[in-house]
């Protein structure tokens, strides 16, 4: 009888942490892109300046929906109407073994998974660490408007989007006051230069790490891992409840995070269906 309490007290732990991923996930999300409520199961979120892009256009799915063809027929006129491929994100459970099937059914490809990692901060003592302190790196959060230009800059130059600068700048200087934009600076010949960016975007009591890039010529030398401590230090400065960041499994930062002490959560599938 103990172990089915502490069982149920668990399953209930999971459910909060999971809830306020998700929130924060789709409230990050109608910032970028216009959001549109289906049939309590599901949100599709639309931006035609991102095309290709499966985090900002997506259909996801919260729930098993009652009518999973209808749900797929209507997104996909949706997206293809906008001259955008459709992108769906499932929870990878067995209970939607069901919208797997259909998904493939209708020619939809299984092509990535995102994983989400978090760190409960009430519950992990903070670390202090000397070794994680690097004078030849600089963190800062672009608290001066004039800075969200270089923010822009580094973001789309590490994600090789440069061609999207425009709409990013828009975004970010509409809704500038809901983020804080980290920018990671690198002393080279004497003089700190951009490096490295992130976005740290607050809902409830759950912060989340998004938009987080390095420039080619300064990868592999860690500064995305301490962007993910500063940012954790940031989180409970903040006093929230939990640090948590999404990645995507073919981009292969999934140990980076186990190294920095943040636990799998769960994991989502990505289907996709290419316009034609």
């Amino acid at each position: 009888m103990l172990l089915l309490v502490f069982w149920r007290f668990c399953r209930f732990l999971d459910y909060i942490t999971r809830s306020l991923i998700e929130e924060n996930e789709s409230e990050f999300s109608a910032i970028w892109s216009k959001r549109i409520r289906r049939y309590g199961c599901a949100e599709i979120f639309v931006n035609k300046n991102f095309p290709g892009d499966y985090f900002f256009n997506k259909t996801k799915i919260i729930t098993p929906c009652l009518d999973i063809t209808l749900l797929i027929s209507e997104a996909k006129k949706i997206f293809f109407s906008n001259k955008l491929d459709c992108f769906f994100h499932i929870p990878d459970d067995s209970l939607y073994r069901d919208t797997y099937n259909t998904l493939e059914l209708q020619h939809f490809c299984y092509i990535d998974s995102m994983l989400a990692f978090s760190v409960n901060l009430e519950e992990q003592p903070p670390e202090h660490s000397k070794a994680d302190y690097d004078p030849n790196v600089s963190q800062m959060i672009a608290t001066d408007p004039s800075l969200v230009y270089t923010w822009v800059d580094l973001y789309c130059k590490s994600f090789e989007i440069e061609n999207w600068k425009q709409p990013i700048h828009d975004l970010i200087m509409s809704r500038y006051l809901d983020f804080e934009l980290i920018i990671s600076k690198v002393k080279s010949n004497s003089v700190f230069v951009p490096a490295a960016c992130a976005l740290l975007y607050y809902y409830k009591k759950a912060m989340g790490l998004y938009c987080l890039g390095t420039l080619p010529e300064f990868r592999r030398k860690g500064l995305a891992m301490q962007i993910v401590k500063y940012s954790i230090n940031r989180a409970r400065t903040k006093r929230m409840k939990l640090f948590f960041v999404q990645t995507f499994l073919n981009d292969g930062f999934a140990n980076m995070y186990n190294k920095a002490g943040l636990c799998l959560e769960y994991r989502k599938r990505i289907y996709a269906n290419a316009h034609v």
